[in-house]
């Protein structure tokens, strides 16, 4: 089957690989240049949870990601506007770790050098002109046109796959920023991320090695904006909201960005065109689900392409994946609004339910393996 893939980013690049290991031909497009992971961390991290680790371990591609850009952590934890604490760890399911840090560039990169192993095309700075799903066939930018079986967008949140196929989209902004920054840490730190909850907003970190973090700050876009223009204001506001944690540290860089909710009103199209990955669903990432969702399409799709017809592969796919994403996306909801909410009843509710998590291990352990992806 030819196979087209619009969006060659972690999401699309891993489908790539998956379905060429099937005996797939695959063609990748890309708009951007290809990915390249040098110098110090990019801000642009994911947090990939232990079955999508295991998943790239069985693709060939963990072992090629460079070390430097990888990091497991053993802990989990998260903190209510009350103090209240619950802490998770690989213990709790017998595991060696509940996932790992992992550079994005670094990521797509791995997964890149796989393309000249598995018969991928690859089309690098180059976008789709026109497309014609009557006639299965695209135009690319630099005047070629390709023909497909299958049509797979992978190209964010403002997919442009998603469009040509007329396939709407619903969503909302959060009113809502994440700032991000890289921190140098003295002390050195525990494979531990953790969340703390608080009425603007939770703030997180992510280990990245002993000696660095990942920083994250979730406020409002009117308290961030009051900064934009100050970077010393930003550096004091996130010096002030971390030390009390992590001890001295300095921040060597930082940017933000908006929060936005989106999902497709439906995943296919044309018995030949599927979303996956943001092109499909963006949601929230105070979880740090949003790539772990796509590479879950990305194998649920895989799967149901091993021995059926194109047509049922494709609805059985967004049967599964779409009702398995809602229920992810609402959940992320339920907290962004529970976490922080001052009545009591929402925090007696709240902590009543922690409670119960942490004295019973069968609960937990089935809600770690939950949040880990089994």
């Amino acid at each position: 089957m030819n196979v087209v893939v619009v969006g060659g980013g972690m999401v699309g690049a891993g489908v790539a690989v998956s379905l060429a290991k099937q005996g797939h031909h695959v063609t990748v497009i890309e708009a951007g240049k290809a990915a390249i992971s040098e110098g110090d961390w990019d801000l642009r991290i994911s947090s990939i949870h232990l079955r999508n680790v295991e998943w790239l371990q069985e693709l060939g591609t963990w072992s090629n990601i460079r070390p430097q850009r990888k990091f497991m952590y053993t802990d989990l934890a998260v903190q209510t506007l009350d103090g209240q604490r619950l802490n998770f760890s690989n213990d709790d399911v017998d595991a060696l770790a509940l996932g790992a840090m992992v550079e994005n560039n670094a990521l797509q990169e791995a997964l890149w050098e796989q393309f000249s192993a598995h018969t991928i095309t690859v089309y690098s700075e180059t976008r789709v002109e026109h497309f014609d799903l009557a006639d299965r066939s695209v135009t690319l930018s630099n005047g070629e046109t390709l023909t497909y079986d299958l049509l797979l967008g992978a190209d964010g949140a403002q997919s442009q796959v998603a469009k040509a196929a007329h396939i709407g989209q619903r969503g909302w902004d959060y009113d809502m920023r994440c700032m991000l920054a890289i921190a140098e840490v003295e002390k050195p730190l525990p494979a531990a991320t953790w969340e703390v909850f608080r009425s603007e907003g939770p703030y997180a970190l992510l280990p990245l090695s002993e000696h660095q973090a990942c920083l994250i700050d979730y406020r409002s876009e009117q308290q961030w904006q009051e900064f934009a223009r100050n970077s010393e204001a930003i550096q004091q506001s996130l010096n002030n909201v971390f030390e009390p944690h992590i001890g001295k540290h300095t921040i060597t860089q930082f940017a933000s960005f908006p929060l936005r909710r989106q999902r497709a009103l439906q995943y296919i199209s044309h018995d030949s065109v599927a979303l996956i990955g943001d092109a499909a669903h963006s949601i929230h990432p105070l979880a740090g689900q949003g790539v772990n969702l796509g590479f879950a399409d990305v194998q649920e799709l895989t799967r149901q392409l091993v021995d059926q017809p194109l047509s049922q592969a494709l609805i059985n796919y967004e049967r599964i994946r779409m009702q398995e994403n809602q229920q992810m996306m609402r959940a992320m909801d339920a907290i962004h609004v529970g976490f922080r909410s001052l009545h009591l009843l929402p925090r007696g509710l709240l902590a009543l339910g922690l409670a119960l998590v942490d004295k019973v291990a069968p609960l937990k352990r089935e809600l770690v393996r939950k949040a880990i992806g089994f």
